[in-house]
This record gives structure tokens, sequence and C-alpha cells, in this order.
């Protein structure tokens, strides 16, 4: 389904983000796209700018449905699907767009050290967030499954068996290039429990919505675009210019985790960049209190409960990195995440939000530069960092 809508003052879009803009005689209008990656896809453009929109729509919402195609593990036939399905040990044909996008997640793992993984595959079916767990008529089909799995835990036995290297270790995976053909080697481990052997899965939908946005952006950038921005799922975002201000800036609110925390918690001025953002918040359920979220950590145990970063925020690099340093984001501590964040600062920078159990607090850690983004926050307590 698709949607062809004029932007007044202010763009709001659906998820994390939100754009304004002061009207100067320009006109933006939006096109919308509904259910890629479960999500909706928006590309807000200036009608001054001469440029067939038609057009390039159609090429940008037909090389995201190639990325869904090729790496969504919900869709059928995907190199995901196909290698979660493999035998162990199974080497799987992929084509080119999948084994881009497969050696950025290789990068990522190694960049991050695990915090991002795409081998939590296991893991996040366990938990109850693969596809399969979000159809109206779910019926336990596995072992390890629950009938209301969003009210019961699962065995410890198989987070253990799941989380254990030989299962989560995407390193493991081999990535080829031979005579033009790409492939996928499967590690040939697995894991037993009570006489069922399982092997390794993996999930490439946290790095697709940021896919799809820098094939947009490529599309556009090649065309001579020069306003507007994508925008993927309303968390993973490239903005070009505002056509309504002389500077170009978009102002970006960013939608608070919490709602004790208001409705936004942050701010951002920002031109010519990329912008993701991931957190507890966006899939989850609470048992006893707790809150068990969609995202991973390296013990196997869904984020959410305890001291811990409840959403990230990363600014510049490609989409893709930026889905995927958020996600790992939010599995650090707070001191972690500064760590890496200024190790890497002349490639992205971040903001992220750490909730202190103990003390019942938060706080905004940033290393942004205040001299080209402007950073406020909703509530008390903010922390720079370099």
């Amino acid at each position: 389904m698709k949607k062809l809508a004029c932007i007044a003052a202010a763009v709001l879009l659906t998820g994390v983000f939100a754009l304004s803009a002061c009207t100067g005689g320009e006109t933006l209008r939006a096109k919308d796209e509904y259910n890629r990656f479960g999500s909706q896809i928006r590309w807000v453009y200036s009608t001054a700018e001469e440029l067939d929109a038609d057009a390039l729509w159609v090429q940008m919402t037909a090389r995201t449905a190639e990325i869904e195609s090729g790496i969504s593990v919900s869709v059928s036939g995907s190199a995901a699907a196909r290698f979660s399905e493999a035998a162990a040990g199974t080497e799987i044909a992929v084509d080119e767009t999948a084994y881009g996008i497969l050696q950025t997640a290789a990068a990522m793992y190694a960049e991050t050290g695990g915090a991002y993984n795409p081998a939590t595959g296991l893991l996040v079916d366990l938990w109850g967030f693969s596809p399969r767990h979000r159809v109206v008529d779910y019926q336990p089909s596995l072992p390890y499954d629950r009938q209301n799995f969003e009210e019961t835990l699962p065995e410890q036995k198989f987070i253990d068996a799941f989380s254990a290297p030989a299962m989560a270790d995407f390193s493991s995976v081999i990535l080829s290039e031979t005579d033009g053909g790409y492939s996928i080697a499967k590690p040939a481990a697995v894991a037993s429990v009570d006489g069922t052997d399982y092997s390794m899965r993996i999930s490439l939908d946290g790095i697709g919505k940021g896919a799809s946005v820098d094939a947009a952006a490529e599309i556009l950038r090649t065309a001579g675009v020069k306003y507007g921005y994508y925008n993927a799922g309303g968390s993973s975002l490239c903005v070009l210019e505002n056509p309504s201000r002389q500077d170009g800036i978009w102002e970006i609110t960013v939608n608070s985790p919490r709602e004790e925390l208001g409705t936004s918690y942050a701010t951002l001025s920002v031109k010519n960049t990329t912008v993701s953002t991931s957190g507890d918040y966006e899939q989850y359920y609470e048992i006893g209190g707790t809150r068990y979220s969609h995202i991973i950590g390296r013990n196997g145990q869904p984020v959410g409960a305890g001291s811990h970063i409840l959403c990230a925020t990363v600014v510049g690099g490609s989409a893709a990195e930026g889905d995927a340093r958020a996600t790992a984001l939010v599995t650090m501590s707070a001191a972690e995440a500064q760590e890496y964040a200024s190790a890497h600062s002349d490639t992205f920078r971040v903001m992220f939000v750490w909730y202190d159990a103990e003390s019942d607090e938060y706080v905004l850690y940033t290393n942004l530069d205040q001299s080209q983004y402007t950073v406020t926050a909703s509530f008390d307590g903010v922390e720079a960092f370099a």
C-alpha cells in the first residue's frame, strides 16, 4: 500500500523520530509504503527541485523490496532463512546484495566485540521475538516453545545451549567470493538438548532497514537530489538538507523510551547525515515486573532488567552500520559504551540514556559535538564525554 502526502510545517514520523521544518515557500511532499521489514518507509522531498519523484520512488521501493527478500528471516528463501534452516556445515549460495550486507554484519560484529551479533537467531526465537511468534494463530512447534511465551520464561538449559560460543559466534561463519559467486558457510557445530540437535541461526533484520536507507540515499545522490530525507521504520534515517531553512538543518526529535521522561527526551539539529536509534522499548514484554526486549545481550538474556542502556542513537557512518552500532550500544554498560564511542568518534557520534536501577535515575550521555549538533534533554542528568 502506498500513500502520497503533502507535508506542512511539521513532519511527523511513526516510530522513534519526528522531524520539523518551518515552511518558507517550499512545498514538501511525502511518499509512503507500508509493511517493509514490518515497518513504514517514507521519503520526503521538495517539489522545488526538478526531479521525477515517481520514477525515483519506484527505484527506492524496488531496492528495498530486493533487500528485504534477500535477507529478512521472515521471507522464505532469503539468505538468513536458508542459512537458519540448513543443516550444520552447509554452504549456502547468496546473491551480491545479501553478501554485501553479510560483510557489513561481520564487520560490525568484529568492531563491537560481538555486542552486535547476527548469530543470536536461536535466542531471539527462544525468547519469542521471531516473526512466527507474531502471527495471530501462533502454536508451539519446537521443544523449547511455550504456549504463553510472554508469560513464561524459557528453560535455562536452552538459554545456556543457545548462547554457547558454538551457537553464537558469528566469526565462525565463513563468507566466500569465487568466480563472481557468493556463499556463506554454516558452522558444523551443533548444540544438543534432550537428544535434539540445534544449529546456528542468524538474523539480519536488525540492519536491513539501515541497508535500505543506504540504498535509497545512493539513488537520491546519484539523481542529484539535494533536499529531503528517507526514513525506514522510524528508527533508521538519512537526512539531506531542509529546503525551508537557509542552513539546511532538520530538527529531529527523538521519542522517549519511558513515559516518565515525557514524549521525547532529546532533539538533534542535523543535515547530510544518517541517524539510527535502537532501544528496549521497540519490542518487549514484561513478566513479574521485569522487561524482556528483542535485543539479546552477550549473556543470552534480553536487555531490559536492572541498570542498562534504554536506548542509543548513532549519528554518522552508513545507516546499516548505525543500526548495528545502536543495537550494540544497548547491550553495553555505560562505561563500555563511552569507551567504544570514543574510540570511533572520527566515524560516528552517539547519545544514549542510561538507567541506574539502584538510584532509579536516568542519565543522558553524549559525545555529539555541540558546535555541529544541538542536544537537549527533557530530564536532569546530562553527561558529555569525548
